[in-house]
């Protein structure tokens, strides 16, 4: 009789324990922190900030969207592909840099092209993958204060955070991250740029919140953040210059270019765009 009654109990602690799982994995996923999402990284700049958001599926009529604002004064502060959409963030340019960029199917087709425009003064100051294409934004020395640039690419995070390192030994800082082609891509530089980085790898975002946090206790700011094989890339530096520091995340580019008009009418300027799961 004994034996009959515990199995019984042992039946029903597992069909409640399955409930409470499945109830558990519910609330998860309706957690927008565990759904897909847009992130922006904003700074804050003490003024109202004019940032335009524009959006398109096909990046052969986003080349046109670009075209005009340049035409119009403006710069591109960033551009990034996600969810069917390349969305890129404009400012007017009150610098007067002038900005180009290259479009190309496979990175060894992009490698020649670094190449080519390194040996005309000219550095990577942003690149973005998606939909099998690579577009690198360049601009001159002067504008970027670079005096020399390299990059690394490796298919595995551990090899990748070593040879993060050591460019670090080597001098190098780095200034973009990005994934494709089933790699992570670092782009480094040496010149008139910030120094002391470090960086976290999480896979969980509310993980990567937490570890925001815990470096901004320690006066450390956000310069970039990616995302590749699931995985969250944030990087920081102690020495950038920037005031106080703010992240919006969204599960809509209607609600993230929302977020943006609220965080310009603040004073904030994002530096920087992501998404991901």
């Amino acid at each position: 009789m004994r034996s009959k009654f515990s199995l019984f109990s042992i039946a029903i602690l597992v069909a409640l324990s399955t409930t409470l799982i499945s109830a558990k994995e519910g609330k998860e996923y309706n957690d927008l922190s565990n759904r897909y999402k847009w992130i922006g990284v904003f700074v804050k700049e003490g003024k109202k900030v004019d940032q335009i958001v524009k959006y398109n599926a096909r990046f052969y009529e986003f080349k046109d969207t670009i075209k005009r604002l340049w035409n119009s004064g403006y710069k591109l502060d960033d551009l990034k592909y996600g969810n069917g959409q390349w969305i890129g963030v404009f400012s007017k340019n009150t610098t007067g840099t002038t900005q180009k960029y290259y479009q190309t199917g496979r990175w060894k087709d992009m490698d020649r092209v670094i190449e080519k425009e390194w040996k005309n003064g000219n550095y990577v100051t942003r690149i973005e993958y998606g939909l099998g294409k690579w577009i690198a934004f360049f601009a001159n020395a002067k504008a970027t204060g670079f005096s020399d640039q390299g990059y690394e690419r490796r298919e595995e995070i551990v090899d990748f955070r070593l040879a993060i390192r050591d460019r670090w030994k080597k001098g190098y800082t780095l200034v973009n991250v990005e994934y494709g082609e089933g790699r992570w891509l670092g782009i480094f530089a040496k010149g008139k740029i910030y120094k002391d980085q470090a960086f976290n790898v999480r896979g969980y975002w509310p993980n990567t919140i937490v570890g925001i946090e815990d470096r901004w206790n320690e006066k450390q700011k956000i310069t970039s953040i990616t995302n590749g094989l699931n995985r969250w890339f944030v990087l920081f530096t102690k020495n950038s210059g920037y005031g106080k520091q703010g992240y919006e995340a969204a599960s809509s580019l209607a609600n993230f270019e929302k977020a943006i008009a609220k965080r310009n009418a603040q004073g904030y300027r994002l530096i920087d765009l992501a998404q991901g799961w």
